[in-house]
């Protein structure tokens, strides 16, 4: 067992970690994507449907997760697993850029697949990290450790999303400028998997990291664990049937600068840094569960505003510091605090690896609902209350509307470990 003085330890250089882990998402969008990432793939030359392919990729990573783990089975220890993938598809994230040079129509499609890789290794380390860190936090102060991690990341994701898009931007938003903005994303993903060497794990005893027997036997666990991954799985399916479109509406539709989008995402970051140990503190005072049914509540009025979005930044910046508290702090801190207190102890590693794989089996579903949404509404196309509607707007009434209906099965839904 670790000393209180080694998980300390194991819990700043987790913050340091974190950081370094942050630049390199900012500049690489390999954290699931990012404005920056869909712009590459626009400069490409995808269309909108090859767009919900895109979104659909990254929770199809998740998905295929628990056959991935199965390398995992080698492993007896979480943190050289983990290093295994970060090694993977972090500090060679620049190559992405390189398919750039492929003079034929395929080459999104071969930039996609390769995205698609690093996604896959990427979220192989999800469970296996959220299990090290239940080892080294415990419950009682998750919510301020979490919301103060949180905080410096989102802190560090300031600078690094201005300076992303500056250096887009700068070099003029073709071939050279997206090389060298995943370049520098690398150089800080081979930080990051530094950083990870170094923090503190607690010793396991023998035997294998991840049990896929295990896997079978947490399925049929009763109780809160399953209660809350059924109303994460339908809060996910709801909160992607709007796909990438709010990002591609800024590019196509208002005609965005990468300069304004890395405005905008900092705006939404900084209020999600700060809101962070806001929401912590709310999660340990009233319980993680009670403060994630206010976020469903709002987050679905998210969509009404993106449906209603006027493209001048006197609208855009007030309501993205809305999403920030909202959709990126309230709902991020409070899922992952609650799934913690619910997951059994029992195959732990294997409950976190079912969870992430089904919720992102959800997110890639809606993200198919998206893409057919974009083929059937395609020619929709009127003017209302001052407004040109189109698919993408239509789209995002539709969720708003799913994400009201889910919200009031998970207001009705009681967890007895996290209120």
């Amino acid at each position: 067992m670790l000393s209180e003085s080694q998980k300390a330890h194991a819990r700043k250089i987790s913050i340091i970690e974190g950081s370094f882990a942050t630049v390199w998402g900012a500049f690489t969008g390999g954290f699931g994507g990012n404005s920056y990432l869909v712009g590459f793939f626009l400069w490409l030359g995808a269309t909108p449907f090859v767009m919900s392919i895109y979104g659909a990729l990254i929770p199809l990573a998740s998905v295929v997760q628990p056959f991935s783990l199965i390398i995992a089975r080698t492993f007896k220890s979480k943190k050289k697993f983990i290093l295994l993938m970060a090694l993977l598809g972090r500090p060679v994230f620049l190559t992405l850029g390189l398919f750039a040079l492929i003079d034929s129509g395929v080459k999104v499609w071969i930039a996609l697949f390769v995205f698609f890789f690093f996604q896959i290794v990427t979220s192989s380390a999800g469970p296996a990290w959220q299990a090290w860190m239940s080892d080294l936090v415990d419950q009682h102060v998750r919510g301020k450790y979490f919301g103060f991690r949180n905080l410096i990341t989102g802190l560090v994701s300031v600078p690094a999303t201005l300076a992303a898009g500056y250096v887009l931007d700068a070099l003029g938003g073709g071939f050279l400028a997206f090389f060298m903005m995943f370049a520098i994303g690398s150089i800080f993903g081979a930080l990051d998997v530094y950083a990870l060497s170094i923090q503190d794990e607690d010793p396991v005893s023998s035997g294998n990291m991840l049990n896929p027997h295990v896997l079978i036997e947490t399925l049929k666990l009763k109780g809160d664990y399953r209660k809350f991954l059924i109303a994460y799985i339908l809060m996910t399916f709801v909160g992607t049937i709007s796909g990438p479109y709010p990002t591609v509406m800024m590019i196509d539709d208002f005609h965005y600068s990468y300069a304004v989008l890395g405005v905008i995402t900092v705006a939404s970051s900084l209020a999600a840094a700060f809101a962070q140990p806001i929401w912590g503190r709310l999660g340990d005072r009233y319980g993680s569960f009670r403060m994630l049914k206010i976020v469903a509540f709002f987050r679905a009025f998210l969509m009404l505003g993106w449906a209603l979005a006027l493209p001048s930044l006197i609208y855009m910046l007030p309501f993205q510091i809305i999403i920030g508290i909202v959709a990126n702090a309230g709902l991020g801190l409070m899922s992952f605090n609650t799934l913690l207190n619910v997951v059994p102890t029992f195959g732990k590693t294997e409950a976190l690896s079912i969870y992430s794989s089904l919720v992102n089996f959800a997110s890639f579903i809606g993200n198919l609902v998206s893409g057919l949404f974009v083929i059937i509404l395609a020619e929709v196309h009127f003017n209302f209350i001052g407004l040109t509607f189109n698919d993408y707007r239509i789209i995002f009434f539709i969720t708003f509307l799913a994400r009201l209906g889910v919200f009031y099965y998970v207001y009705k839904l009681k967890l007895e470990k996290s209120a």
